[in-house]
């Protein structure tokens, strides 16, 4: 039994021990380029100013500059909003190659989104310039709030919940339950990685240790 307990202690050491290096793996594969208004690694607004921890500028040119960093992930995610008609919205990266958001399938709203555009399957290389543009500059705005490269496709924004509730009781239900998560997601949108698993498992590995010092104890006095 003393050698079982033993045993499986020490597979879930090596059990968490992965899980871990496998998390730090995944936070590395990410780099910020901007965020909140600010450049991490060097940049610049060349066309948009400033305002409440984003960049905003006009529809037809918002021209921020990243500091020539280089495409260590193929993914180049954008967390942007837009107003008035966005059907023709467009992003250039680095004078190399437009993306039309709408052969993405994105239509730009008033509420944040995560554009996910596949730059290094276009052979860019270092992004430059990111050029947000074909928009009317009059009546149309760009809200960006981040910007970084990822391995990961996935959107990293939660979906929003769009189901019709029918009974009267349900919908009280949902909507007491959900009004404050729910306002809390719009104002500021979530992405990049979470480290609350990580920290899970680092107190996990430390009880983990001490079950096994224990243990070993036991077994010495006996």
């Amino acid at each position: 039994m003393k050698k079982l307990l033993k045993k499986g202690t020490a597979a879930m050491m090596v059990v968490l021990g992965l899980f871990m290096a496998m998390s730090f793996k995944v936070s590395a594969a990410t780099t910020e380029l901007m965020k909140d208004g600010e450049f991490p690694t060097g940049g610049f607004v060349n066309a948009g100013e400033a305002v409440d921890g984003t960049i905003q500028g006009p529809g037809n040119w918002t021209q921020l500059n990243m500091g020539d960093a280089e495409v260590s992930a193929p993914y180049l995610h954008v967390i942007v909003k837009a107003t008035g008609d966005t059907a023709k919205a467009q992003i250039a990266v680095s004078d190399t190659y437009t993306f039309n958001l709408s052969d993405l399938g994105v239509t730009l709203t008033e509420e944040y989104q995560d554009v996910v555009l596949p730059v290094k399957d276009q052979g860019i290389t270092t992004i430059g310039w990111v050029n947000l543009m074909g928009l009317d500059g009059g009546s149309s705005v760009y809200t960006v709030k981040e910007v970084f490269l990822s391995d990961d496709a996935a959107s990293t924004l939660a979906a929003a919940d769009t189901a019709t509730v029918t009974d009267t009781k349900a919908a009280d239900t949902a909507t007491t339950a959900t009004t404050d998560k729910a306002t809390d997601a719009a104002a500021t949108p979530k992405t990049g990685e979470s480290t609350t698993i990580l920290y899970i498992c680092i107190a996990a590995l430390i009880s983990s240790g001490g079950i096994f010092a224990a243990t070993k104890k036991v077994a010495r006095a006996k």
